[in-house]
């Protein structure tokens, strides 16, 4: 047997008994709302529910103008039990952007996202079982140095 025929039933056999990707990694995945084109439809997919109280608790830092390119969020959670962070870009075409899964005592995410244009971050924190939002403006421009 030569041994390119052997990597590959290896990794079919890896494949067919799920040892590649397991279905509790894939289950995890909110992929449903990664697809979604609307902010009430991904937070539906996502949580079950679009009604989610504002709360102070949660700091959002962003450039005062960002590029259409990228731009870097940096996002804290003021809550104890900081279970998950989602970033949900109202301005995208597809504005579920970014979930972040914690574990304790890890209250703290900072991510480079894409933004279309000008509008609102939003961001969902789940603490405790709880939901907590908080909106933020985002303001995308040419950056021009000087």
């Amino acid at each position: 047997m030569q041994r390119r025929t052997l990597l590959k039933l290896g990794l079919a056999q890896a494949i067919a008994t799920g040892m590649v990707f397991p279905k509790s990694v894939k289950a995890g995945y909110p992929s449903k709302a990664f697809r979604a084109k609307q902010t009430s439809e991904a937070l539906l997919e996502l949580y079950g529910s679009a009604d989610i109280a504002s709360s102070d608790k949660i700091e959002i830092e962003t450039p005062a103008v960002a590029s259409s390119e990228m731009m870097q969020v940096k996002i804290r959670s003021g809550f104890v039990k900081t279970e998950s962070i989602a970033v949900i870009v109202e301005s995208n075409p597809t504005p579920f952007t970014a979930y972040f899964r914690l574990y304790e005592p890890q209250a703290y995410v900072s991510t480079r996202i894409r933004v279309a244009d000008s509008g609102e971050l939003l961001v969902v924190v789940k603490a405790d079982g709880q939901l907590h939002t908080r909106r933020h403006p985002v303001r995308v421009g040419d950056i021009c140095a000087v």
